[in-house]
């Protein structure tokens, strides 16, 4: 089913590997099928996680890739009203949402995620004359979908392959996270964040260890931290992806955590560094698909030259979720991007 629409499709050892979820329990579907006299017309992922208030262990869910053959239309609200109905979470959520299934979600009563979570993802420009040329080659094969095979890979970032991160001169106080032991530096930060008086998503190191093990991964995540006086005090995690053959390489922020008592230089710094990968990677932009108020405010001066993509709905929560989740700070982390974007094929036909 995936091939069909032209996602990435999923090994049987990543299947494995998903199922090896640290906050996935054996009694917890790994999603849901349309079985119709054995064939497969329809999917839906569900990924969970932990999250914790006050060192209280909660469970969340996302659910992604809903895909529905022609031959089940309408087989997607079952789909989902089953992901919704599950036991055993404090609330389930969609943080990448289409522009076709979002009013679909509101149909079955979701609630958006509040502003600007819910509608607004922000990039910033690496080369804006390769996404202009990227938007044009968009535009073409809208018109004459074949030219797309002819067109082959294009834009490959073939810098990405060269790109070593303990080579670079990164900006003051940032570091790159290597060690993810349990009495790291990384490993006493996310002790931190979960005696923070909020809803915290599970970032321990068995949770990121595993997160950065995925079979179908063949290039690394690039996982960066801001230090100051007192140690680690934030980190962020990015990773490159190009949706299609004819999309430009964008380095995805999957997560930005900080303390509550980081300086307000350490988040946009974690960005300018990021960017600074980006340029060696061979991206186009950068992109933060997901960004809580805090996380916008967070931001800086880097809100003011960032593009806001967007606009649709894209994250929702489980209705009443609200009394759960108004202290929740989400990032992609939260879904499936990690494990579902395309990387960049690992050779090229075309630049």
């Amino acid at each position: 089913m995936h091939a069909d629409i032209h996602w990435p499709v999923p090994s049987l050892d990543q299947w494995h590997w998903l199922a090896r979820n640290p906050c996935h329990s054996a009694s917890a579907p790994l999603g849901w099928v349309i079985d119709n006299d054995g064939s497969i017309d329809g999917f839906l992922g569900n990924y969970r996680r932990f999250a914790y208030r006050q060192r209280k262990r909660h469970v969340i869910a996302s659910a992604y890739s809903v895909i529905v053959s022609p031959r089940a239309k309408g087989g997607s609200q079952a789909l989902i009203q089953t992901f919704l109905a599950q036991e055993g979470v404090l609330f389930t959520t969609i943080l990448n949402a289409n522009e076709v299934g979002s009013p679909i979600y509101r149909k079955l009563g979701m609630e958006p995620l509040p502003h600007p979570a819910h509608d607004v993802r922000l990039s910033w420009a690496l080369a804006p004359s390769l996404a202009a040329l990227a938007r044009g080659l968009r535009s073409c094969v809208e018109r004459w979908p074949r030219l797309n095979d002819k067109l082959g890979e294009c834009f490959a970032p073939r810098a990405a392959n060269l790109f070593d991160p303990r080579r670079v001169k990164w900006p003051r106080n940032i570091h790159v996270i290597e060690d993810l032991s349990e009495h790291s530096a990384f490993g006493q930060l996310w002790e931190k964040l979960r005696d923070e008086d909020q809803l915290v998503s599970d970032r321990s190191p068995a949770t990121l260890r595993w997160y950065c093990a995925g079979p179908d991964r063949y290039m690394p995540p690039l996982v960066l931290g801001y230090h100051d006086e007192s140690g680690l005090v934030a980190y962020a995690f990015a990773q490159l992806s190009k949706t299609r053959s004819i999309d430009v390489p964008v380095l995805e922020i999957l997560d930005i955590a900080w303390l509550s008592g980081a300086p307000a230089t350490a988040v946009p710094s974690l960005v300018r560094a990021i960017e600074q990968a980006g340029y060696k990677m061979g991206a186009v932009k950068v992109r933060l698909p997901v960004v809580s108020a805090p996380l916008f405010e967070a931001l800086g001066a880097k809100r003011r030259s960032a593009h806001t993509e967007g606009g649709w709905g894209h994250a929702f929560v489980s209705a009443g979720a609200s009394d759960h989740c108004d202290d929740w700070l989400p990032t992609a982390f939260d879904g499936s991007d990690g494990f579902t974007l395309r990387q960049p094929p690992r050779r090229s036909r075309k630049a």
